[in-house]
């Protein structure tokens, strides 16, 4: 192998293993709208085939004029996640 393809494939190998994906998100009208463990929450592009491109992550603006649809999606990832916290650690009574 060439000095510059074995390069590439050890780029390539860090960039996957340095991306991480935050462990809650919602896809819908072509964002990723997703809240990492500590709660802070952020947009992302998806690609045409569905994949999210976290490499081009944005903030929310408060200027936006769907910051009502935002707001929205934003209080969806924190309803998944108390429903997740609830399924994997709390105790279920009948």
């Amino acid at each position: 192998m060439t000095n510059a393809l074995i390069h590439s494939i050890l780029y390539s190998l860090a960039s996957l293993i340095l991306m991480t994906v935050p462990s809650f998100y919602i896809v819908a009208d072509g964002n990723a709208y997703a809240m990492e463990d500590d709660g802070y929450m952020f947009g992302a592009p998806v690609f045409q085939d569905n994949t999210v491109d976290w490499d081009s992550a944005y903030d929310f603006e408060p200027d936006d004029e769907d910051v009502e649809y935002v707001a929205h999606m934003c209080k969806l990832l924190q309803d998944i996640k108390s429903l997740q916290v609830e399924h994997t650690s709390e105790v279920f009574s009948k």
